[in-house]
């Protein structure tokens, strides 16, 4: 009888501790989350037009014993972006009790997204809201936030000044002119010039000084510098020689972007006058010399009529006699 009472307290004394290894039972509920888990998401950008597509996919785990209704609401960044970006996501959507489903949210830009050319390091972030419905009755909220950046582009773009007319100044034969090669940056991303090339078209004999224009390889362009303008400036001195004739030139900059290896060219046409060519000399000495010749041919005309009067006389005298 002992042993029995002391098995039982044995046994009573064991059952909280076993109650303790037992893991409390959660109550039901719903949670929602993104399907990644980066810190920061990249969307990629048309490198012509900087439009871009970004699907953000996320869940919703329902552990009610009924399904629940969801809907959602979507910011992105500040609302003045709502003019430039669409926003698509599933709207209320149903989950079935017990069940976690898988669902997308759309951010897009196709026109007028120049926004994202200043500089890649801008960031945004996308606040997402979920509200849980029961019979149409909110029931609570859950928010997500996920920040965004845009890709890397790389770009460069060579133009010129002064241009009047779509052509660069004029130069005169044996003189010089200076003409400003700017290089900007036509991506978001800081770049440099890994190669710079200069040349003429059509005038060999043309001839170029960029020594102290600050156009050299490995010259950084940088956007912090000046965002959504962001360039170089050099002055190159163009000159041609004495002996150079009228005409049409091209001055032709390419210079290769560091960050994508790929080479942009700049062209401007210009004009080279050559001296006055005097040709009224020329033409008064042709003129003196033809007038010397009908001269000639006049000097000789008295010299025939001499002759043909003597002879008329003789022959005259002649036929008198007989």
């Amino acid at each position: 009888m002992k042993r029995f009472l002391v098995v039982i307290l044995l046994m009573v004394a064991l059952v909280p501790a076993s109650n303790a290894q037992i893991p409390e039972a959660e109550p039901p509920g719903w949670e929602i989350g993104w399907e990644g888990e980066d810190d920061i998401v990249i969307f990629e950008l048309d490198s012509d037009t900087y439009a871009f597509e970004l699907i953000l996919e996320f869940w919703i785990e329902n552990t009610y014993l009924i399904p629940i209704d969801v809907d959602f609401e979507t910011e992105f960044g500040s609302a003045s972006f709502g003019e430039f970006v669409q926003i698509d996501d599933p709207g209320k959507v149903s989950v079935p009790a017990n069940s976690n489903e898988s669902f997308e949210l759309k951010i897009s830009c196709q026109t007028s997204c120049a926004l994202w050319s200043a500089q890649n390091s801008w960031l945004t972030t996308v606040d997402f809201t979920a509200t849980n419905y029961v019979a149409d009755q909110a029931q609570g909220s859950q928010e997500l936030s996920q920040k965004i950046q845009p890709s890397s582009i790389y770009g460069l773009e060579v133009t010129f000044e002064p241009v009047s007319n779509g052509k660069g100044p004029k130069i005169n034969a044996g003189t010089y002119e200076t003409i400003d090669v700017i290089v900007g940056l036509t991506g978001n991303e800081d770049d440099a010039i890994s190669k710079i090339d200069m040349s003429f078209r059509g005038c060999p004999q043309m001839n170029f000084d960029a020594k102290d224009s600050g156009l050299d390889a490995g010259t950084v362009i940088s956007t912090t510098d000046s965002p959504y303008q962001a360039w170089i400036k050099g002055s190159v001195k163009l000159s041609a020689p004495s002996s150079h004739p009228e005409k049409t030139c091209k001055f032709i900059v390419a210079v290769t972007s560091e960050g994508n290896g790929i080479s942009y060219t700049g062209e401007v046409e210009f004009v080279v006058e050559a001296p006055d060519v005097k040709v009224e000399d020329n033409d008064e000495d042709e003129s003196v010399t033809e007038t010397s010749d009908f001269e000639v041919e006049d000097s000789s005309l008295p010299a025939i009529s001499s002759l043909l009067c003597i002879l008329t006389v003789l022959l005259s005298a002649v036929i008198r006699r007989n």
